[in-house]
């Protein structure tokens, strides 16, 4: 019994600490006599069998175990983290677990905590920051946040690896990258230089720019930034295109045939299967020699990379008795790599790609966009100057207690971006706060009201807000909600209705309100806010008064949904999408139109849901507003 005893005592003594967890990967879950499960390291129970399944190893430090009829995590000591509340449990990965509850599946994240809401028949786990998902008869793929990343119409969908994952659309076998983008199979995916450098860089620069467990904010922040990030990319992309050089090469496998030898110029003509016709320079008192030897030479190719695919820049023959015959490359080339995209934020990459040393090619420079919808790019200059115009662009994406309004924050950027460049409104004239508290917000209406007063009359005021938005569920009066807010309190969010009152109290010649937000207390997801409410709620319209025009992304319990393709809120996108087609000249009346028309179309397709937007005028403005323009 001692010796037993002491065995254990060391069995515990080398696994303790750090070393407990490194060698806990290798705990397996078993069945004892008695039908109860516990894990052991090799032939030495390391948690005591007591569990009623636990049909997983450890997986970041937690096990999904059934005890009782219910699923909870442990750690590797074999104590309870996570109480045992659920229906079924599956495995950590990448900080995520899916649950059931009620039926329905759902993401908890190491500490128990509800991440993604349960409306789930079936989850994957996360890999790459995508995980498959079941709803409604087909599978598809979320991301961290429980947002739609690639929509759900797939039969079989397995997790993402190097930027691929398996899929089977309508019976056919298949792949697709993060886009959706479909290839018949995975050798297609890496088979261009764009698709090898998207699976290369990808990857490794999400998992550069995490942060780290135990990495200060402010570290992590002076780490990843702009040029960090633009500097590890080009590095990346220099080292993708020698891994896809190297790679496709050891593939190559081409026959050669001598042709005609041009005696004038000295020149043989080689047929390459792959390459085609290369020509060749080789002296002509030494072409006999040299045709006789050709099938015994050996052959040294150089590889660069021409229209998106590997070519050859250069080849040696090497006859037996030693002499050696060059062909080169001298023709200008461009490479073609416009088309890869990544999921991370908007970055304009330069790099320049050389042939191999001994060639002669001359490679353009070619800019690459990663990231950037339409709308951000190519902003139009306007030629005005609106020095009496001002604006408040408020983007609330991030929120301290309630779930993250996704694009919110690029959605203002841009906005005030187009405010400043096509609108001509100085940049001064222009306060963007990203993540607006209650005091945020009270401080810039203030600032603004007062500035208006100041220009007796002569000032245009512009309001801009992406956020969420949250109904009072007795009255149905209507919020916005600073990051500071709780969901489920109106007393911490700012009143519609004091919004409104407040820019019609001040001698603003116009105010003009743009809300992408729906107040009904639905997320952009379309999953309710408070997820104790349930439900959608209506609420009652509050009307613009004084000199001022509001449009709003959705009506009634409707959801103002996000435009994940363009990363922005769908409002917001089109919005944008009117004032760069026009110059901004458009005026509020076509802006209107085209905002209203291509939204409810638009979401239709993309969420099978309406998202009608709505324009309201105050009664001095019912009659002239649709002949404004912002640029006035």
């Amino acid at each position: 019994m001692k010796r037993f005893s002491l065995t254990i005592l060391l069995a515990f003594a080398v696994l303790s600490g750090a070393g407990l967890q490194a060698y806990a990967q290798n705990y397996r879950p078993q069945c004892d006599d008695s039908g109860k499960f516990g894990f052991k390291a090799g032939s030495i129970w390391v948690i005591e069998p007591k569990f009623d399944e636990a049909p997983y190893g450890f997986s970041e430090n937690l096990a999904p175990v059934k005890l009782m009829g219910k699923w909870g995590y442990i750690s590797t000591d074999g104590s309870t983290v996570i109480p045992f509340r659920f229906e079924a449990a599956g495995p950590f990965s990448e900080g995520l677990a899916s649950v059931r509850l009620n039926g329905k599946y759902g993401f908890i994240d190491a500490s128990g905590q509800s991440v993604i809401p349960y409306r789930f028949e079936e989850p994957g786990l996360f890999n790459e920051g995508l995980s498959p998902a079941f709803m409604n008869g087909k599978w598809g793929y979320i991301d961290r946040t429980g947002k739609s990343a690639i929509p759900y119409k797939y039969d079989r969908a397995l997790g993402f690896n190097y930027g691929i994952a398996e899929v089977v659309l309508d019976g056919t076998p298949g792949y697709i990258d993060k886009t959706g983008r479909w290839y018949e199979s995975a050798a297609e995916v890496s088979g261009s230089f764009s698709g090898f450098a998207r699976l290369y860089v990808e990857p490794k620069v999400n998992l550069w720019q995490k942060k780290g467990k135990y990495e200060k904010t402010v570290h992590w922040q002076q780490r990843v930034n702009e040029n960090s990030r633009q500097k590890l990319i080009d590095s990346l992309v220099l080292e993708a295109r020698e891994e896809y050089i190297a790679a496709q090469s050891k593939e190559i496998r081409t026959e050669q045939v001598l042709g005609d030898y041009d005696a004038d110029g000295e020149i043989f003509m080689v047929h390459d299967s792959r390459f085609g016709i290369l020509l060749l320079p080789v002296p002509i008192r030494e072409a006999e020699a040299f045709e006789k030897s050709f099938s015994q030479c050996l052959r040294t190719p150089e590889y660069f990379i021409q229209d998106d695919g590997l070519a050859l820049a250069a080849e040696t023959w090497t006859t037996p008795s030693g002499k050696s015959y060059s062909y080169s490359n001298d023709r200008s080339l461009e490479f073609a790599l416009a088309d890869i995209k990544y999921n991370f934020d908007p970055i304009e990459l330069e790099f320049e790609e050389g042939a191999a040393a001994t060639g002669t090619q001359q490679i353009s420079r070619k800019s690459i966009s990663i990231g950037k919808s339409d709308v951000d790019i190519n902003i139009p200059q306007g030629r005005a100057r609106n020095e009496k115009t001002f604006a408040v662009v408020i983007a609330n994406e991030d929120y301290q207690r309630e779930s993250p309004v996704q694009f919110a924050l690029n959605d203002g950027s841009t906005f005030a971006e187009y405010c400043h460049k096509t609108l001509g409104i100085p940049q001064e004239n222009i306060h963007l706060v990203k993540n607006a508290t209650l005091n945020n917000i009270l401080a810039e209406v203030d600032w603004i009201t007062k500035v208006a007063d100041a220009y007796n009359g002569e000032a245009s005021l512009i309001f801009y807000y992406a956020g969420h938005g949250i109904p009072d569920e007795k009255t149905g009066t209507s919020y916005l909600l600073p990051v500071d807010g709780y969901g489920s309190n109106t007393a911490t969010g700012y009143k519609l209705s004091s919004l409104y009152g407040q820019l019609a109290s001040c001698k603003a010649a116009s105010s003009v309100v743009f809300l992408d937000a729906c107040f009904s207390g639905v997320q952009r997801t379309g999953d309710i806010l408070v997820a104790a409410r349930g439900i959608a709620i209506k609420t009652k319209k509050e009307e613009p008064v004084g000199n001022m025009v509001v449009f709003s992304a959705a009506q009634g319990d409707q959801t103002a949904y996000s435009y994940d393709e363009k990363g922005h809120g769908m409002f917001t996108y089109f919005l944008l999408k009117k004032l760069q087609e026009s110059g901004g000249d458009a005026t509020l009346g076509e802006i209107a139109g085209f905002v209203t028309e291509n939204v409810s179309k638009r979401s239709i397709v993309e969420n099978s849901k309406s998202q009608v937007p709505s324009v309201s005028a105050s009664h001095s403005l019912s009659s002239s507003w649709k002949t404004l323009k912002l640029t006035e």
